[in-house]
């Protein structure tokens, strides 16, 4: 980074840092994935245990996306002033923990509070771990290294929905929970071993000399005036708002609609996840960065455009009776939506500055989660209660729909907000 906070090329010997820092986070970013998404493996067995309602075991999701949007902002103002470092393998290690020690609860009350703890430490992580990313990578290699990063999304819940439902299904679901957790506790403490982030950060003093402890909020507002962060944050919330409650919610829904088993129904969910979400999320990020090169409105393009094509995939998903018409619908909707995670978080921190990135990420994560996963578990459930589980994720249509006009409404404005932050 020079001083203006734009990214310079990497040097020979800081590559080795760049890839030791990919493998690191990924890897976290994958069990991650884990342990947020392995609850949805074991819907039946936890519904049937603790007598719970759908709703009611919507809530546990619920909870989770409240928790972590709600501290977000915190571990984002502290990681653009302190670093980022320790912040995220305290992260890392509590999210890790919480999950063991959700097979150890006897209550509904003791998961929920479990699930709540789960959140706050995946959100030190899911803030900071990208804004580092960031800092060491150049705008034209973002989105595909980005792309690197998001690709664990899909394969670590396809690890959740497959592991979690053989474990649930042969030993219980508390020994899910049990080995879900522990990798994290060990890969968290390799997150010392990297460098500190080199992006100038607006010192602490300043900071509070500036703005005082309102400096947090005046940093939100200057990043919610710029159209493409406020378009694109919107829209990625709709996106999460569909992805977050049919990844909560698909596996039952596979078991109560499609007549599939509760071991076949996370099967399919894991190969869709892994197959379909893992290759869409690679292609999305190195499509992204080859098109930027024609276009700095790429990134946009592709994001928009693949929500807007997912719309017909994702309604043959719900709605299809035959097995054949019903799995190409969830594989062409995974990989469509997957396209996204690369792409759009590289818009988001390229707008924001090298100064605001985790900021921005955790105003972003805040929108997001409130916007989308927060509600949509507790709502599908909702409405499945009052009406069947097919009207319930039937709510995830609406929600691409909107994401999909918001995403390429910012094609108009990217290039000049990018220019306005030195990329």
């Amino acid at each position: 980074m020079n001083a203006l906070g734009v990214s310079l090329p990497i040097s020979p010997p800081q590559k080795s840092y760049v890839t030791r820092a990919i493998l690191i986070l990924s890897g976290l970013n994958l069990l991650d994935y884990v342990d947020r998404y392995v609850i949805a493996a074991l819907a039946s067995p936890i519904k049937l245990e603790l007598g719970l309602s759908d709703r009611a075991f919507g809530l546990l999701g619920t909870a989770f996306f409240l928790v972590y949007l709600l501290s977000s902002p915190v571990f984002g103002y502290l990681g653009d002033r302190w670093g980022r470092i320790r912040l995220m393998a305290a992260g890392a290690m509590l999210w890790s923990l919480a999950t063991s020690l959700a097979a150890w609860v006897s209550t509904y009350y003791g998961l929920l509070l479990a699930r709540g703890l789960v959140g706050l430490g995946e959100a030190s992580f899911g803030t900071l771990a990208p804004a580092y990313l960031a800092d060491v990578l150049p705008i034209t290699r973002r989105a595909r290294y980005l792309g690197l990063f998001y690709a664990t999304i899909p394969v670590g819940a396809a690890l959740a929905y497959y592991f979690g439902g053989q474990l649930g299904y042969y030993w219980g679901w508390r020994w899910a929970f049990m080995l879900a957790g522990l990798p994290g506790l060990g890969l968290g403490l390799l997150i010392f071993t990297l460098p500190k982030q080199t992006a100038p950060a607006a010192p602490a003093s300043e900071a509070f000399q500036t703005g005082g402890l309102r400096q947090p909020l005046l940093v939100a507002g200057e990043l919610w005036k710029i159209p493409t962060f406020r378009r694109v944050t919107l829209g990625y919330g709709l996106l999460t708002f569909a992805l977050g409650g049919l990844a909560f919610w698909m596996p039952r829904f596979l078991e109560l609609h499609k007549g599939l088993s509760f071991k076949e129904a996370n099967l399919l969910m894991a190969l869709a996840t892994t197959i379909a979400g893992g290759l869409g999320t690679l292609v999305g990020g190195l499509g992204g960065d080859w098109l930027f090169a024609r276009s700095r409105r790429a990134h946009l393009w592709v994001g928009g455009l693949g929500v807007l094509t997912a719309l017909p995939f994702g309604a043959l998903a719900i709605f299809a009776t035959q097995p054949l018409f019903y799995g190409v619908g969830l594989f062409a909707a995974c990989f469509l939506l997957f396209l996204n995670p690369g792409v759009l978080t590289t818009v988001i921190v390229s707008v924001a500055g090298a100064t605001r990135r985790a900021t921005a990420l955790a105003l972003n994560i805040i929108i997001i989660h409130l916007v989308g996963d927060v509600p949509s578990p507790f709502l599908i459930g909702w409405v499945s209660d009052l009406a069947g589980l097919q009207y319930g994720v039937s709510l995830a249509l609406v929600a691409l729909a909107g994401s999909a006009m918001l995403l390429l409404s910012g094609i108009a404005v990217v290039s000049p907000d990018l220019a306005r932050a030195g990329e």
